[in-house]
């Protein structure tokens, strides 16, 4: 007994070209439909681009001398200022945000672990104390490897910079 022949389906070269580039067209619409996953980086080992600030209704800023050593870590806050809001800051709290940076180096061997957020407190002209709603700075503070980041507080109402106080740990800032 025979087998009946397969048949076979049977392309014009023409055909063929066309529905291999329509495939193509299609997988180079889907990567660019679906766009990069990461952040695309100048280089392997380089840290991603830090975004430009923006900062809207800036009302005032003033330098800080103030320090504070934290079990070996040596805080240093350099800067007050003041406005509406800062682009990098997505939690809202007052009608304005005090923003206080900082800069940090571990005297230790060992990493230390400091709570910015707990820890830091300004303290308004009138005497009121206000717990901040966001810091930057990383909690871990390695060995050798300074760090800047900043603390921001909500507040209702403008005020003097240069009236402002500083508490950290428990301790008012002279």
């Amino acid at each position: 007994m025979e087998q009946p022949a397969k048949k076979r389906l049977h392309i014009s070269h023409r055909t063929g070209t066309i529905l291999g580039l329509v495939v193509i067209a299609l997988a180079v619409i889907s990567v660019l439909y679906s766009g990069p996953h990461e952040v695309e980086h100048d280089s392997l080992f380089a840290a991603p681009p830090t975004p430009t600030v923006v900062v809207t209704n800036p009302v005032a800023s003033t330098n800080l001398h103030q320090t504070y050593d934290y079990n070996g870590v040596h805080i240093v806050f350099t800067k007050a200022e003041m406005a509406s809001k800062f682009s990098d800051d997505f939690k809202h709290g007052g009608n304005y945000v005090v923003r206080i940076s900082l800069n940090t180096t571990n005297n230790n061997q060992d990493t230390i672990g400091v709570d910015y957020f707990n820890l830091t407190r300004l303290i308004l002209p009138s005497g009121q104390s206000v717990q901040g709603k966001v810091a930057s700075i990383n909690a871990a503070v390695y060995p050798g490897k300074p760090q800047s980041g900043y603390v921001d507080f909500p507040v209702n109402d403008k005020i003097d910079l240069s009236q402002i106080k500083l508490q950290f740990n428990k301790t008012v800032l002279q």
